[in-house]
């Protein structure tokens, strides 16, 4: 079976039709002003990544790697940074906003990363850090042996709408539709 993309769990939690979409659909969305602006924030954090120690999390000890790509037998994707660490790693996520609150979707997503880095590296993560603007602005989460359990139903959720392909109901809001790339393709929303 193909490996899931990370990045598609975020938007599977937010709403199992973008997953659809992707999968399923010729579609090439349009996507909002926003994913520019995290884009160009990524480029940024990439350069500033060089003259960091990342002191500031108590990680200058731990070996650092910047869009690491990561694969389980189910899972692939790039974590923003990944520190590897003599008994843990911790993966870092950076966002171009300073609300440090985490959403489900960004959630699982870091767990995925997590969980992925833990195979690969043989050591447990037990936090995750978002970070946000340029002075490195960050919350440490933790993380707990449920949270896996959360993700792995999800994960298995992911599988089954690829097995049987039935476009799924939506559990987004309606505010959350209108900032959907998808928002044209649902007829049942208003």
């Amino acid at each position: 079976m193909e490996l899931l993309k990370a990045s598609l769990i975020r938007q599977f939690v937010f709403c199992p039709r973008i997953f659809y979409f992707y999968n399923f659909c010729d579609i090439t969305p349009k996507y909002p002003k926003h994913v520019d602006f995290g884009n160009e924030f990524h480029v940024i954090q990439d350069e500033l990544f060089k003259s960091r120690t990342f002191a500031k999390f108590g990680l200058s000890e731990y070996k650092a790697y910047k869009n690491q790509y990561l694969e389980d037998d189910e899972l692939c994707g790039v974590c923003d940074m990944l520190f590897v660490g003599e008994n843990e790693v911790v993966v870092l996520e950076f966002k171009h906003s300073d609300n440090l609150n985490l959403s489900n979707g960004a959630k699982m997503q870091l767990l995925a990363y997590a969980k992925m880095a833990s195979k690969t590296y043989a050591k447990p993560c037990v936090r995750m850090i978002l970070c946000s603007s340029n002075h490195l602005k960050h919350k440490v989460f933790k993380v707990f042996p449920d949270d896996f359990a959360r993700l792995n139903k999800i994960i298995k959720d992911m599988k089954n709408l690829l097995d049987n392909g039935v476009f799924p109901n939506s559990s987004a809001s309606l505010n959350a539709c209108n900032q959907c790339e998808f928002f044209n393709y649902c007829d049942d929303r208003e």
